[in-house]
């Protein structure tokens, strides 16, 4: 029986010097990688300045398709063929422009001017059509839309559509008077 306990004692021993060990090397394994960072720093800056053209493009072309459906909408309802009154496009329209302008991500699209090749302000622009958008179906909701709105979103919303590959409309909003 002293031979059985002799055994546990060691092999308790050794499963705490084990335990030691695999905390050293890990320990050992955390500076070396946490060195390994120190010492040989990789560019952030420039993996977010050459690809964010790409990276808007994909977070926002769905809203921007909205915006288009509620444009075609909006002068549908001039026509008499839509039947949605403007006080519905008008919510739909601030959610969509809401989540194109984004202020976050404003915040860091202003921050790309440090790149060194110029970066298009593609959610900024977008942002401004959503918001043109808004203006003219809430001034088309009280009588008649403006000129210097359709202006601004006739200048806006062709450069918006062309960032993300679609074909520009041609409707009522877009020309003026």
């Amino acid at each position: 029986m002293e031979q059985q306990t002799v055994f546990k004692r060691h092999a308790r021993r050794d499963q705490l010097r084990n335990r030691c060990n695999g905390s050293r090397s890990r320990f050992r394994a955390s500076v070396a990688a946490l060195a390994a960072l120190v010492l040989f720093p990789f560019d952030v800056k420039a993996a977010s300045c050459r690809g964010y053209p790409q990276d808007v493009r994909a977070a926002i072309k769905k809203h921007v398709e909205a915006l288009r459906a509620l444009e075609h909408e909006a002068t549908d309802r001039l026509k008499g063929f839509d039947t949605r009154p403007f006080d519905y496009l008008v919510g739909r329209a601030r959610a969509t422009a809401a989540v194109i302008a984004d202020k976050d991500a404003l915040a860091a699209e202003e921050t790309l001017s440090r790149c060194r090749e110029p970066i298009p302000p593609v959610r900024r622009v977008c942002a401004q059509a959503a918001q043109a958008l808004v203006s003219l179906i809430e001034e088309q909701a009280a009588g008649a839309a403006t000129t210097a709105s359709k202006q601004l979103y006739a200048q806006a919303m062709p450069q918006c559509e062309r960032w993300m590959g679609f074909a520009p409309f041609m409707t009522v909003f877009r020309t003026i008077d």
